[in-house]
C-alpha cells in the first residue's frame, strides 16, 4: 500500500502524490511532471467553493517561446491536439509513410499545410527584400522611369512579375520613405523627377509607368 505523511499527504504504489484541500495551501513542483486537480467530493459548508489558481513560472531561456501558448490556453490546447493526431498514425522508420496515411491523418496533413505556408512567407519575405534592393541600386544616383525598374525587374513565369514590381515600386514611394545604404552608410528617399507630374493627389492609385523617379540624400 501508499504511505500516509504528514497533514494528510499520501504517496500511492506508483509514486503519485496526494494533497489534501486546506485554505490558502500553496503546492510548488516540477511542471515537467504530471499533475491535476482532483474532483471534490464533499465540502462541509454549501457557501464554501474550492478555487484553484495556477502559477507557472518559465525561466529567461525558454519564457518569450512559452508566451507564444501559454499553457492551458486555447492555443496550447490547439496545438497539443494538433501535435497528438500526428501520432495517431503508426509508421516505422525503414517503410516510411505512405501518401494515403498522411492523407487520413488530418493532423498531420494540417501540420504539413502550415508548414509549407511559413515556407512560402519566409521565402516571399526574402524575395521582397532582394526586390526592394533592386530597385534603390537603379536609382542611386539617376533618374529612372518606372516603366524601366519594371521590365528590369520583373520576370515572365514566376515573382515577382511585372504587376508585382509596379506594385511594390508603388508601395515603396509611400510606405517606405527612406532607405540606408549599408555600404556608405547613408540615407536616401525617393523623389519624383522634375519634369513629372505625379504628386501626392494620385496616391489612391498606382504610380504611372511614365514617371521617372531617382534617390537623393536624406
Amino acid at each position: 500500500p501508499g504511505q500516509r505523511i504528514d497533514s494528510g499527504v499520501y504517496v500511492s504504489e506508483d509514486s503519485w502524490v496526494t494533497i489534501p484541500y486546506a485554505h490558502c495551501r500553496g503546492i510548488a513542483h516540477c511542471g515537467e511532471l504530471p499533475h491535476l486537480s482532483s474532483p471534490i467530493e464533499s465540502i462541509d459548508d454549501d457557501c464554501i467553493s474550492r478555487v484553484i489558481i495556477g502559477f507557472n513560472v518559465f525561466g529567461h531561456d525558454v519564457g518569450h517561446l512559452v508566451s507564444k501558448a501559454p499553457e492551458h490556453s486555447k492555443t496550447f490546447r490547439r496545438k497539443v491536439k494538433l501535435y497528438r493526431s500526428t501520432l495517431a498514425t503508426p509508421t516505422s522508420h525503414a517503410s516510411g509513410m505512405k501518401l494515403s496515411q498522411i492523407r487520413n491523418n488530418k493532423g498531420l496533413t494540417k501540420l504539413l499545410v502550415l508548414a509549407k505556408r511559413e515556407k512560402i512567407k519566409a521565402e516571399l519575405r526574402v524575395s521582397q527584400e532582394r526586390l526592394t534592393r533592386g530597385v534603390w541600386e537603379r536609382l542611386l544616383g539617376q533618374d529612372v522611369a518606372v516603366s524601366t525598374i519594371v521590365s528590369e525587374l520583373s520576370r515572365a513565369s514566376e515573382w515577382p512579375r511585372k504587376n508585382d514590381v509596379h506594385a511594390h515600386v508603388n508601395h515603396m514611394i509611400y510606405s517606405d520613405p527612406e532607405y540606408l545604404d549599408s555600404r556608405s552608410g547613408k540615407r536616401y528617399r525617393i523623389v519624383f523627377g522634375r519634369d513629372c507630374k505625379e504628386n501626392k493627389t494620385t496616391r489612391g492609385s498606382l504610380v504611372s509607368l511614365s514617371a521617372s523617379l531617382s534617390a537623393v540624400e536624406v
